[in-house]
């Protein structure tokens, strides 16, 4: 009988944890962790504001996210989100706050057993048979959408799924429903100064750009973004 596989050291993860400090307190800590310890010799640690820190390294698997809320007056959380891979560097950050921390389980996304975040839900979406050698999620996608504050992953789910369709649709064109060929057209639309993503060791254009719309919030009212822009290549 062959041992299990081990999970993939680029697999999210997240801890939660109840939290007795400021979000200033923390990110100090981070800052003396990240300048002093030598299992972060080669990272380094990035964040403007107190409340989230982004830990990024030569030698990890990706980025480390901390981040620091107030859920009511006296009560803090704080999360950490990491790779499989970077799970003893995720345990020294939690060891350096030592009692201030008490481990809890993570918020989930409302009817899914995954956290809530654009990261963890495209790493979902990544492995699902609905897209699975239809659209490639590369990592650096994945690293890039832990700032995204979009949480309508019905429309982000079927748009991504109409991309694997595109392909397809190109000797049908004609053919198809009005609203499919605007669909079409706008997937196959050529943008100046494309972004360019890292996969496989290889920069590559992404020349081609679609909108997810929201319907789910209006952003004056709980500051949610109501448009995602997704940029690709076919």
């Amino acid at each position: 009988m062959e041992p299990p596989t081990s999970p993939t050291p680029t697999k999210l993860q997240i801890q939660a944890f109840d939290c007795k400090l400021t979000a200033r307190k923390i990110k100090l800590g981070l800052e003396k962790l990240v300048e002093s310890s030598p299992a972060f010799n080669e990272s380094w640690l990035l964040g403007e504001f107190d409340i989230g820190s982004r830990i990024g390294g030569l030698n990890q698997y990706g980025d480390i996210i901390v981040r620091h809320s107030t859920l009511q007056r006296g009560k803090h959380e704080l999360t950490i989100e990491y790779r499989i891979g970077d799970e003893a560097l995720a345990k020294m950050i939690e060891a350096s706050f030592g009692k201030n921390l008490s481990l809890k389980l993570p918020r989930m996304a409302p009817g899914d057993k995954r956290p809530r975040g654009m990261a963890f839900f495209l790493e979902m979406i990544r492995s699902s048979s609905l897209v699975r050698n239809k659209v490639i999620i590369t990592d650096a996608v994945i690293e890039e959408a832990h700032d995204l504050n979009f949480d309508d992953y019905r429309e982000a789910r079927s748009k991504l799924e109409f991309l694997g369709m595109v392909p397809r649709l190109g000797a049908l064109h004609s053919n198809l429903d009005k609203r499919i060929q605007i669909a079409y057209k706008e997937c196959n639309q050529l943008y100046a100064c494309p972004k360019v993503c890292l996969y496989q060791g290889k920069k590559l254009a992404l020349p081609h750009r679609v909108n997810v719309i929201s319907a789910k919030h209006d952003y004056r009212e709980t500051g949610r973004t109501r448009v995602l822009s997704m940029e690709y290549r076919v």
